[in-house]
């Protein structure tokens, strides 16, 4: 089901009505004309000014019973005032006398000087219909700043709010829908397994097409849509949907606001000179002190970039002169025009206050990026500064920050890597290698050293960026940079807040990548939710839209800084791995691991293994202890370094096994895991990295110990492999991991 030109321009033509007459609401009869025109069933009705307009012509097209309502631009709930009546179509004197006590009875709710327009009443068609769970659905459409339309499904009726909040949440997608989308929408929702209990499997079919009308006229209707249209749908509420005892799935309630569109430029992404922040030719640094007593960030970022070799490094002071760094004689050169050499980086480290006049004088020498380091001068807000930047930024420099701590690139190909973190490496060391393909994009400088300290012992970031404030380079810049740099497999972003339909573009180029995109968020709240006259808006946070976005897109999105570290861990470390499958196989030398393994598969499933496998295993098993009728198998404390190693490589040997966790409790005396012994070639943390080296089934490991093991630990993890301190945690991470790649 599409809607065509010509039904477009009817449903044009509603809003150009209601336009002309200063309104920016529909009445609820111009929603069912724009419903009805795109397609969807909704009920007779009749439009009259006056009580005295309902004669006995206009009644006598409809049943026994009919609806009868106020119309007013002014009153959006109107059943609560009594603007809302089921009656007997008995007799014409009967419906007007009605409709005059209706008024009446709406109008006492209103102070005198508040009073609210009647513009009319609607005579409806009646349609009767069961309000029992199921029957009654709310779809709506409310605009976000960051996404723009977001459409809900859930249950309708009075109660939908209360609904949706205390029992089952609404469903919440970004419009629009294809035909496949809205089918698997519509087969997800818990209701459909009483519609085919009940012999309505058809009703399934009733809310995919209504799903995928409503995302249409959300989508078209607003400023993140191709079409170039005059106005814009901010709210909407069908309210309810119901099926009918005749078999109809109808709307019988609508609720519609609309707004002249603005004719802004849609939001696009723009990598140009993105790559001079992470492969530059020339980096210049601003606010280099001359006293090497004295702290300094620039003084730092130099040295960070002075230890990475860079032969292309310019210190500037605006005093001049010259100072060491790291036992090197650097002169400070005052202004760009004086380097010898061409920059294509620039990090700002000095006073924020300064920086629009360092922009304006750049000259013809300028730098196609530059880090603002400084964060918001304390005299003036935020968007003074931007302002004043708007003013002195050269065009086409491009501008990461302020308030952030920049970038980090591990070695290109021509041997150069770029670290503007400013923590001394004795401090924060960051490295990478040949095996780093991870990009983190981070709103916070925090969250990146966390991340590099945590996950020091596995170099999986390629490259950081800590972008802040986005005062011109957005997260989706970075992203679609990074989807086209081969050099990277995973990108993770840590993101607090999107910016006026960043977070549109974010999902619209994120459901493109072909790479895997882990997102945490930070600063879940719901405020700003609230909206009195809608249903829709009043349902559903931001967290809320920003969480069904990232699903939608098949962005994995994690719940804490926690998880997301491990799922940056699995996804980068198994990178090359195969996988597809969801059969696991496990080895454990603690029965309670065993056990919470088994408890936490979730999407995983135990492997059925071969007979030639059980064999396998019956024949390694010396002791006598392990359960070889399981793919999850408790191997006892009596196991040691090599038959570890045997279990697992017979598990890795089955094609019914698509990945391997291993638990180790590294207590044990049969286990070479102490620092005296974890270093023995026959140790098990070194069988382990052979054993992953030697196949491209993916093995996750699990260590749950103290920081006495950690040596033991560090063998794995600098040999690739991904180790978690708890079952749980290596279990999930797989899990995520594999169902990813599967499509589960």
């Amino acid at each position: 089901m599409s809607i065509g030109s010509a039904e477009y321009k009817k449903i044009d033509g509603v809003f150009d009505r209601a336009h002309s007459e200063g309104r920016n609401v529909l009445f609820e009869h111009e929603v069912y004309d724009v419903l009805g025109y795109a397609g969807l069933d909704v009920p007779h009705y009749v439009f009259v000014r006056d009580p005295e307009m309902a004669v006995e012509e206009v009644l006598s097209q409809f049943g026994e019973r009919i609806v009868v309502k106020v119309v007013s631009r002014d009153i959006a709930h109107k059943q609560k005032l009594g603007g809302v009546k089921i009656i007997n179509n008995s007799d014409a004197l009967f419906v007007q006398f009605v409709l005059h006590k209706m008024r009446e009875q709406v109008l006492s709710h209103f102070a005198e000087g508040d009073k609210p327009g009647i513009e009319g009443f609607l005579v409806v068609e009646y349609i009767d219909f069961t309000q029992s769970l199921g029957n009654e659905l709310l779809m709506g459409v409310k605009s976000d700043d960051a996404f723009g339309p977001v459409v809900t499904l859930s249950k309708g009726g009075d109660d939908a709010e209360f609904f949706a909040k205390y029992y089952d949440p609404a469903n919440l997608f970004l419009p629009y829908l294809s035909p496949e989308e809205a089918d698997k929408l519509a087969g997800s929702l818990k209701i459909i397994n009483k519609f085919n209990e009940i012999g309505h499997p058809e009703y399934k079919g009733y809310i995919a097409k209504a799903a995928r009308i409503i995302s249409m006229l959300a989508y078209r209707y607003s400023d993140v849509s191709e079409d170039k249209v005059q106005y814009h749908i901010t709210t909407m509420d069908v309210n309810p949907f119901v099926f009918s005892k005749s078999g109809r799935f109808i709307a019988v309630d609508g609720y519609v606001v609309f707004e002249k569109s603005d004719n802004k430029m849609k939001l696009t992404e723009d990598t140009s000179n993105i790559d001079a922040f992470f492969k530059p030719r020339g980096i210049a640094v601003v606010g280099v002190s001359r006293d090497e007593t004295k702290y300094s960030m620039g003084r730092e970022i130099a040295t960070l970039l002075h230890e990475l070799d860079r032969k292309d490094l310019y210190c500037i002071n605006i005093r001049e002169g010259s100072t060491r760094i790291g036992g090197k004689e650097y002169r400070m050169y005052q202004n760009f025009e004086d380097l010898p050499g061409e920059v294509d980086l620039a990090v700002y480290a000095a006073p924020a206050a300064s920086a629009p006049a360092f922009l304006k004088n750049l000259g013809r020498k300028k730098p196609k990026a530059l880090v603002m380091i400084p964060g918001i001068p304390s005299d003036i807000g935020y968007d003074e500064f931007a302002r004043r930047l708007d003013e002195s930024k050269p065009p086409g420099i491009r501008v990461i920050g302020p308030n952030c701590m920049g970038v980090f690139y591990g070695a290109d190909a021509a041997g150069q890597s770029v670290n503007t973190l400013f923590i001394e490496e004795e401090r924060l060391k960051v490295c990478s290698d040949e095996t780093s393909n991870a990009a983190l994009l981070t709103q916070s400088g925090g969250m990146a050293i966390t991340m590099v300290d945590k996950l020091r012992n596995n170099p999986v970031f390629k490259a950081i960026a800590s972008f802040g404030n986005k005062y011109d380079v957005k997260i989706t810049d970075l992203l679609k940079y990074f989807m086209g740099d081969d050099e990277i497999k995973v990108i993770a972003v840590y993101v607090e807040g999107f910016d006026e339909r960043e977070g549109r573009l974010f999902f619209d180029l994120a459901r493109t990548s072909r790479k895997p995109v882990i997102v945490y968020k930070g600063g879940k709240t719901e405020a700003g939710a609230q909206a009195a006259k809608s249903h829709t808006a009043s349902m559903t946070g931001d967290y809320d839209t920003f969480r069904a976005a990232c699903l939608q897109a098949g962005i994995i999105l994690t719940e804490d800084a926690t998880e997301f570290m491990n799922s940056i861990k699995a996804f980068s470390l198994l990178a090359d791995k195969k996988s597809g499958g969801m059969g696991v196989a496990g080895v454990l030398n603690a029965g309670f691991e065993a056990t919470i393994a088994s408890d936490e598969l979730g999407r995983l499933k135990p492997a059925v293994v071969g007979k030639d496998t059980a064999g396998l295993l019956r024949q390694i098993n010396s002791h006598g202890l392990a359960d070889t009728g399981n793919s999850i198998i408790d191997v006892t404390p009596m196991t040691n370094d090599v038959m570890y190693g045997r279990f697992i490589e017979v598990f890795m040997e089955d094609p019914a096994v698509d990945a391997v966790i291993v638990g180790v409790v590294p207590h044990v005396e049969n286990i070479k895991s102490t620092p005296e012994t974890c270093g023995d070639e026959n140790s098990l943390a070194n069988i382990l990295v052979r054993i992953s080296r030697k196949y491209d089934k993916p093995v996750v490991v699990s260590v749950n110990a103290s920081e006495y093991y950690d040596e033991f630990v560090s063998i794995m993890e600098k040999g690739g492999l991904p180790v978690y301190s708890d079952i749980r945690s290596a279990v999930r991470s797989l899990e995520t991991f594999m169902a990813y790649f599967s499509g589960e």
